[in-house]
C-alpha cells in the first residue's frame, strides 16, 4: 500500500463507526465444536451455541461495520499445475489445507460458512460483505470477511481460539500505522467464501470466486479468559 492509499486507510479508519470483530472456530455443531467469538463497543460475547452466534452477529452489525473471520481454509489454490493443487498455500508450512484437520475444517466450511451468511442475509436487510479487506466497512451492514488462522499448542478450547482470532483481526485492522497484510502470499485460487458470499446475496460481484480474502494469523494460547464457554452455554465477558 502506497503513501496514499496509507493515508485514505487511516481517513477512513478515523471517520468509520465503532467496528465489531467477530471470529468462528469451525466445527461440528452437533458436537459443540463451532466456537465463536464476538469484540465489539456493543456486543462482547462468545460461546458455542449456533443460534446464539446469529443472534450476536446481526446484533453487532446493527449498531455498525463489522470484521467477520472463519478459522477454516477460506480458498484453494487455482493456478497450479494439477501435480501441486493440494500442496500447502504459500504461508501454511507443515499445516497444508488439503490435510489431515485441514481437510476436514473445510468440508465443514463448505456447509456452516453459507449457512452461517445466509443467515445473516435473511436477518439483516440490505447487508452486504466482501473480502477486499483495503476497502473498510463504514456502517450497519457493512461486513468484511477473512480466514482466521490459529496455531500452536494446546488451547483452552474452540471459544477461546476464536477469542484469539478476533483480538488478532481487531489489532490488525486498527494499526493505522501499517498496511494490512495477509498472512499468507498472493496466489490464484478459487475462493469458497466468495462463493458462499454470492449464494447468500451479500454481493453480486462474480470476481469475488477469484478474490484472495485476508488470512490473519494468531497464536493459541492456554491462557484462561475470565469466563469461558461451557457445552452449548454463551458467555459474557465483563469489560473493566
Amino acid at each position: 500500500m502506497d503513501a496514499r492509499h496509507l493515508c485514505d486507510h487511516c481517513l477512513a479508519h478515523n471517520q468509520r463507526k465503532p467496528m465489531h470483530y467477530a471470529a468462528i472456530d469451525v466445527g461440528s455443531p452437533a458436537k459443540g465444536n463451532l466456537g465463536w467469538f464476538i469484540l465489539g463497543p456493543v456486543v462482547e460475547e462468545g460461546g458455542t451455541d449456533p443460534d446464539a452466534l446469529i443472534d450476536a452477529i446481526v446484533e453487532a452489525s446493527r449498531h455498525g461495520p463489522l470484521v467477520l473471520g472463519f478459522e477454516a481454509p477460506m480458498y484453494v489454490p487455482a493456478g497450479r499445475h494439477v501435480t501441486a493443487l493440494l500442496k500447502a498455500r504459500p504461508g501454511e508450512g507443515s499445516r497444508a489445507w488439503s490435510v489431515a484437520a485441514g481437510a476436514t475444517t473445510t468440508a465443514i466450511a463448505l456447509a456452516v460458512v453459507p449457512w452461517l451468511l445466509d443467515s445473516i442475509s435473511k436477518r439483516s436487510v440490505g447487508a452486504r460483505a466482501w473480502q477486499d479487506w483495503n476497502k473498510l466497512p463504514k456502517g450497519p451492514g457493512e461486513i468484511v470477511v477473512f480466514e482466521a488462522f490459529v496455531s500452536g499448542g494446546p488451547s483452552d478450547g474452540h471459544v477461546a481460539d476464536a477469542r484469539a482470532a478476533a483480538i488478532a483481526a481487531k489489532a490488525a485492522f486498527e494499526d493505522q500505522n501499517l498496511p494490512i497484510a495477509s498472512a499468507l502470499a498472493d496466489e490464484d485460487c478459487m475462493s469458497l467464501l466468495g462463493a458462499a458470499l454470492l449464494h447468500a446475496g451479500l454481493t453480486d460481484d462474480i470476481s469475488e470466486l477469484h478474490r484472495r480474502c485476508l488470512v490473519v494469523r494468531a497464536a493459541k494460547s492456554v491462557t484462561t479468559p475470565p469466563t469461558e464457554a461451557i457445552g452449548n452455554s454463551t458467555v459474557q465477558q465483563v469489560r473493566a
